[in-house]
């Protein structure tokens, strides 16, 4: 299926976003549901949800194991070359959250890069220096780090002399 992966822990599944993960995400995430589209509420979330996967401009994924969300990740289009990854969340009582933090942020960032977005804009709590090897890695060289508000931005900008690595080369990779 397109735009689904596993890790190395077959418990876990990384899948889009759907309208019926809708209300748990909201419970689970809000901060996320408020990237999808700042005016949502519990009962506006599913149409203004659908409206911005159907219109392209936002793409979601969650992450789940036994049939439970445990993480989200949302890649907003700004325009055809700015796409920012807004936000990446893995709840904190999971066993796994290393790798599930990665395989959310591989699969957005691998969105990007085969979306054709020239520019990447992260938003992150962690050191910029994780990000930016990481990031280098899928496939975008560092631009620029500030501050907004609270939050670390860290910009990129698409290597167009290197694709993205394959992701198997690191499946043994967890750090």
């Amino acid at each position: 299926m397109k735009d689904q992966s596993t890790t190395d822990y077959q418990s876990i599944r990384v899948r889009p976003l759907e309208p019926r993960d809708l209300m748990d995400a909201l419970e689970m995430f809000p901060g996320a549901i408020k990237r999808l589209h700042p005016a949502l509420s519990a009962a506006s979330a599913e149409p203004a949800f659908l409206q911005e996967v159907n219109s392209g401009t936002q793409s979601a994924w969650v992450a789940e194991a036994e049939n439970r969300l445990i993480g989200m990740a949302v890649l907003s289009s700004e325009s055809k070359t700015l796409a920012r990854l807004t936000y990446l969340h893995v709840a904190s009582d999971g066993p796994h959250q290393t790798p599930v933090s990665r395989a959310l942020a591989d699969i957005a960032i691998r969105k990007a890069w085969d979306c054709g977005y020239l520019k990447l804009v992260v938003h992150t709590q962690i050191p910029a220096s994780h990000v930016i090897e990481y990031m280098h890695e899928l496939g975008f060289e560092f631009a620029r780090a500030h501050s907004s508000g609270s939050e670390r931005v860290v910009e990129f900008y698409r290597n167009l002399y290197e694709p993205p690595r394959d992701s198997s080369s690191r499946a043994g990779d967890t750090q």
